[in-house]
């Protein structure tokens, strides 16, 4: 006897066919197959195939899911103990919605016609699973991932060393995996410890996020996908080879292998009907690849926090060995008493330029005046890749794993105060010396005045940029400026004292606003106090201004900004004053990104364009 996906091999009369088109379940159901089977209509190879399978396994509602499975091991269809296994600690009953539970125990696909998409039979879910050959270690991509059931089967199959991933494009179905699996990991200890935790992601296969590319042992695909769609499931696999289960249009299921050489090899192992990918246009691809990498030319790099091993110089002691508290890092809110959170308020804000002053923060004036309505504190510009400190500003530091708990007691009365023109502020040389690589030098090296109780800051330095640069080094966080011209002077001061993480962090406030804002278009919030009035010209002109800040001081995520903004708005930022500013080499800057984007725009058209077809299939 076949095996039930054998058996849905079987060729269908024109009113049969009519049928079984007028459902949109993933699979055709078993019994409108039995009875719209024609052996005399059945190709060779596949009545090979039927005549060399397993006995026919019973289709009636099993009593519970051990039943379900046991009868598809009787059947054939499950051969590997680990497979079984994965089966009855995934059951089916806990991941198929509520109002669907009767057909749970069913061997056929269920149509979730609420959220949209398909649940496969539980015989096809076993097939794809023997097909994979998923071992520890494994990483494992689900395309179409629907209630997660094969996506949690495969978490337990690689084992906690391994990774499963989901994919799949319908927000609700998303949502409903998420739970099914968080359920299942805490109702089964066995399942807990001895699966990865899965991850289902909202994303469409055909445009994946380049962390993808390159990254999978194994990949499922839950829906048909079109002959000539297959070359961009393989750039998903990794470079010494894996393997693809995938339904081919109209009704192949095949596994496709590449091998370390790069060789390609396709099998068909069955022939049943699903329903189809969601297919994007060769322009929507195109588009999504080069937003993609986009946001990845454009992402900031990462400067790594010392404020616990600082801490623990500071005090003498040692980080404590629990980093968390209720999964969340631990962030310090405490100041000395002396400390600039206690003299800042009340300042007077950064000293405007003259008129006549072209430098850049002057430069930059259009945008403060735009932006000090508090789009620096928003949240919903957060860039990619970007943290957000405990208040929600972007360019906060993340929370240190281990809190500043320092009292007064542990550092004493401050011992030496920062001037400037008209005002002091007290600090401790250890918090200094420690967290300034310019104290720090100018202790090491002996300076005359390296023990002077006064220590003079430039004049141009305001009171509230210096208290600012403080607060990061007690805090290890960038306080959040609703006007983005104290991130400018925050930055001199960051410069001038060589602190690179807070200089890490003005430049990630500074490359947000101009970035996030973008995004938006030109200004306008649709959250937090209403829609502010767009300034395109601000924009523009501050994007050039940045330029040539960043280039000035060497910020290379700034400037990459930057440049970005400037290549996809340039006829705006050319008619500026800021552009007529930039210096020879920062407009050559501009002509070099402007030919590299469109070189790597048209090296993609022609890739797609020569994308080879892959072998024929063997049967």
């Amino acid at each position: 006897m076949a095996r039930p996906e054998q058996v849905e091999a079987f060729h269908m009369d024109s009113d049969e066919e009519e049928a079984a088109e007028m459902t949109d379940d993933e699979e055709v159901p078993l019994g409108r197959v039995r009875q719209a089977a024609n052996l005399n209509r059945l190709p060779l190879h596949h009545f090979l195939r039927l005549i060399a399978g397993g006995r026919m396994m019973e289709h009636g509602a099993a009593a519970t899911n051990e039943d379900l499975v046991q009868n598809l091991k009787r059947g054939g269809v499950i051969k590997s103990e680990r497979v079984h296994r994965a089966l009855q600690l995934c059951a089916r009953d806990l991941f198929v919605p509520a109002e669907h539970r009767e057909e749970a125990l069913l061997d056929a696909p269920i149509r979730v016609e609420s959220l949209d998409f398909n649940i496969s039979a539980p015989h096809m879910h076993a097939t794809c699973l023997e097909a994979l050959q998923l071992q520890p270690g494994h990483k494992f991509l689900d395309v179409g991932s629907g209630c997660g059931v094969l996506t949690a089967c495969g978490a337990w199959l690689v084992g906690p060393l391994g990774a499963a991933v989901g994919f799949d494009v319908r927000r609700e179905a998303v949502s409903m995996g998420r739970d099914n699996v968080r359920r299942l990991t805490a109702d089964s200890a066995e399942f807990a410890s001895g699966a990865c935790p899965p991850r289902i992601e909202l994303q469409n296969v055909f445009m994946p996020s380049p962390r993808w590319l390159g990254h999978f042992h194994r990949v499922h695909v839950g829906a048909s996908c079109p002959p000539d769609r297959l070359g961009p499931l393989l750039s998903l696999l990794r470079p010494e080879g894996g393997l693809i289960v995938v339904p081919v249009a109209p009704n192949d299921l095949r596994v496709i292998t590449k091998k370390a050489n790069g060789a390609i090899t396709q099998k068909v192992i069955s022939q049943v009907r699903f329903s189809d990918l969601e297919v994007p246009t060769d322009a929507e691809v195109l588009l999504a690849t080069l937003r993609s990498e986009r946001r990845q030319r454009t992402a900031p790099g990462h400067q790594p926090s010392t404020f616990a091993q600082d801490v623990a110089a500071i005090v003498g002691g040692t980080p404590p060995p629990s980093p968390t508290l209720n999964g969340n890092a631990c962030a310090s809110s405490f100041i000395p008493s002396s400390s600039p959170s206690t003299v800042i308020d009340g300042l007077p804000a950064t000293p405007q330029a003259s008129p006549g002053d072209k430098s850049w923060p002057h430069r930059l004036s259009k945008l403060f005046s735009s932006c000090s309505s508090g789009s620096a504190a928003s949240g919903d510009c957060l860039m990619e890749g970007e943290g957000a400190g405990s208040e929600g500003a972007p360019g906060s530091a993340p929370a240190s794993p281990f809190p500043l708990s320092l009292s007064s007691d542990e550092l004493g009365e401050p011992d030496c105060v920062l001037e400037g023109q008209g005002w002091s502020i007290p600090v401790h040389r250890a918090v200094l010396r420690q967290r300034c690589d310019h104290f720090r030098a100018r202790c090491g090296a002996g300076w005359a005045d390296a023990a002077s109780a006064k220590v003079s800051v430039p004049d141009h330095f305001s009171r509230q940029a210096v208290a600012s640069f403080l607060h990061y080094c007690y805090n290890d966080s960038l306080e959040q400026c609703s006007d983005p011209q104290e991130a400018v002077a925050v930055l001199h001061v960051a410069l001038f004292y060589a602190c690179p993480r807070l200089i890490h962090l003005c430049e990630l406030r500074l490359a947000h606003l101009l970035r996030g804002r973008d995004r938006r278009g030109g200004g306008k919030q649709p959250r937090g106090g209403g829609a502010v009035e767009s300034d395109e010209d601000g924009l523009a002109d501050a994007a050039a201004a940045l330029l040539a800040l960043a280039d000035e001081a060497g910020l290379s995520h700034l400037r990459a900004v930057a440049l970005d903004y400037i290549v996809h708005h340039y006829e705006a930022v050319a008619a500026t004053e800021s552009y007529q500013g930039l210096s020879r080499g920062q407009v050559a800057l501009v002509a070099q990104e402007a030919c590299r984007s469109h070189t790597h725009m048209v090296a993609q058209i022609r890739k797609m364009a020569d994308e080879q077809p892959l072998p024929e299939p063997l049967y």
